[in-house]
């Protein structure tokens, strides 16, 4: 007697397995994304320009 395979048929993977690396990706994203914004917005505040003068 033949059995039925047991795991998911190759090409696919089972709902909502792999949904958690999906939002911790967005959830990394979206840090550096703020984490950019905030670096230039204080280099703006502190220097009057994105990119600080050279030297002391």
């Amino acid at each position: 007697m033949s059995r039925l395979p047991s795991g998911p048929i190759s090409g696919q993977r089972p709902a909502g397995e792999s949904d958690i690396y999906t939002v911790l990706a967005l959830i990394g994203t979206i840090s550096i994304l703020v984490a950019t914004i905030y670096v230039g917005y204080m280099a703006q505040t502190l220097y009057g320009t994105l990119i600080p003068p050279g030297g002391s």
